[in-house]
């Protein structure tokens, strides 16, 4: 019975250890391999941020539920990033256009940043993941339209360290090594502001994805425009992380066709009617002044 009893825990262990393989950032289980929605979608994330084809709206401030507590949590290797869990009441994201209340499921980082800016692929990015609370749970609001709600933060690089940053690093540097190995983040408690920028008042959203298998089409992106810092030395140690074919020194999709989508660029008290208005005011005053100059050399 002892015997049965292992071989079925060696059977069970082998099995977990081929899911946690079966897609990573390169080589034969790379992306172009990746299964679900990932090939075939047409709503596929990260995506290239154009600014100047973007559309320019007021969608409403975001509002960040909580964010200025403190919190316990917990940080682990998955094999594919760091990823954080906070303790306590629920953290929320409202506001903007989302439809409901999301509540903040975990904190994860990707290393070079996964969305560019006008063709610039930033150092570090930041993704705050939420779930739509009218479905329960994460596996429930993944499988439904506007289930979830990601807002990603991008790091450019700095000579100086990001002192925020630092007890999560510290962290990262005691589960490198392993995948599935887990810590308390326990030396400092972790206020989610601080992994804000001061300026939440500009944003770019688009419908996207998941940017990682099975890529479901269900996600709400909104991609705060200020950025934070991030330096070298802090940068090689996310570069550290062991994954279960090697090293992860990078962790990022490569971007996807936009496709037939409109990416939005939040503006407050933007008005179209308003600069509507303006452009017809500067065209009459041009229009005016032509007049007047060709009135002024007729008489001449």
């Amino acid at each position: 019975m002892k015997n049965l009893f292992l071989i079925f825990t060696i059977i069970i262990g082998f099995n977990a250890v081929i899911a946690s393989d079966d897609w990573s950032y390169w080589g034969e289980h790379g992306p172009a391999h990746w299964p679900g929605l990932c090939i075939p979608g047409k709503k596929q994330s990260p995506i290239n941020i154009v600014t100047e084809d973007s559309v320019k709206t007021d969608l409403g401030a975001l509002k960040f539920i909580r964010y200025d507590s403190t919190f316990y949590g917990n940080i682990t290797n998955n094999g594919h990033s760091v990823q954080i869990q906070l303790y306590g009441a629920p953290i929320s994201l409202q506001g903007a256009n989302l439809p409901s209340t999301y509540n903040l499921e975990q904190i994860h980082f990707h290393w070079l940043a996964e969305h560019m800016v006008d063709g610039s692929r930033d150092a570090l990015e930041l993704h705050f993941v939420h779930y739509n609370n009218e479905y329960g749970n994460i596996t429930a609001a993944m499988q439904r339209e506007n289930g979830i709600a990601v807002v990603g933060i991008l790091f450019k690089l700095h000579e100086k360290d990001n002192i925020e940053l630092a007890p999560i690093l510290e962290a990262t540097e005691l589960i490198s090594n392993e995948v599935g190995k887990s810590t308390e983040l326990t030396r400092a408690k972790i206020i989610p502001y601080h992994f804000l920028p001061k300026d939440r008042s500009k944003y770019y959203h688009y419908e996207g994805s998941l940017t990682t298998p099975g890529c479901q089409e269900s996600v709400m992106w909104f991609i705060l425009a200020e950025k934070l810092s991030v330096s070298i030395k802090q940068l090689n140690i996310f570069k550290t992380v062991k994954t279960s074919n090697g090293t992860l020194s990078f962790n990022y999709r490569p971007t996807q066709p936009l496709g037939e989508r409109k990416v939005y660029r939040h503006l407050d008290g933007y008005s179209s009617a308003t600069t509507r208005r303006s452009n017809l005011l500067l065209i009459f005053v041009c229009f005016s002044f032509l007049l007047s100059k060709s009135l002024y050399t007729i008489n001449n």
